[in-house]
């Protein structure tokens, strides 16, 4: 299976489910998604042949390339012109972002999954690409092994802490113990 196919956490189907993309983008997904990179390059060439102008086949143009030969700056020059061809559209953020894990550029690829968050805040694909990039990170205290439950537990926190409203809830709760605290000394 792809590693592609993981980080969008599709499972075993080889489906588009959830993907903005016509029939055919999804079929050229799907050689992709059952490992058939040379197959599904070729297909993403073909589509890309009569409508030079679609962000979906480059950007899976852009995986095939990263997966298949780890040509990273040509990856990303395809998944950059897909963002400039459709600059609304998750999928060459997506492509984008996986180039980026990919090539264990963790931050830029964060940034990246962050642009595909404020188009697509919903999308099922995010948090397995959030997964990734936990998984690639390094654990929170060097000098411990990644799964010693101090760092279970700050690597947990640090997850937590990403959205905005669970930061404004720790926020609150540290204000609303500063103020009991400052009330019960009085």
């Amino acid at each position: 299976m792809s590693e592609f196919h993981q980080l969008l956490g599709l499972g075993k189907q080889s489906n588009c489910t959830g993907m903005d993309a016509s029939p055919v983008v999804c079929a050229a997904y799907g050689l992709l998604f059952e490992g058939d990179r040379g197959g599904a390059e070729k297909r993403f060439q073909r589509i890309l042949i009569d409508n030079p102008r679609d962000a979906d086949a480059m950007a899976g143009l852009s995986i095939c390339v990263a997966e298949a030969t780890g040509r990273f700056v040509s990856a990303t020059k395809l998944a950059s012109e897909a963002v400039r061809l459709a600059p609304q559209s998750p999928a060459g953020y997506y492509a984008l972002a996986y180039i980026h894990l990919l090539g264990s550029r963790l931050e830029q690829g964060y940034r990246y999954l962050l642009k595909a968050k404020k188009l697509a805040p919903g999308d099922p694909r995010l948090e397995s690409g959030f997964a990734l990039f936990d998984k690639e990170r390094p654990p929170v205290i060097m000098d411990l092994q990644r799964n010693h439950p101090v760092n279970v537990v700050l690597a947990s926190a640090r997850t937590f802490l990403r959205s905005s409203m669970h930061r404004t809830l720790v926020g609150v709760l540290v204000l609303e113990s500063v103020y009991l605290t400052g009330s019960l000394l009085v």
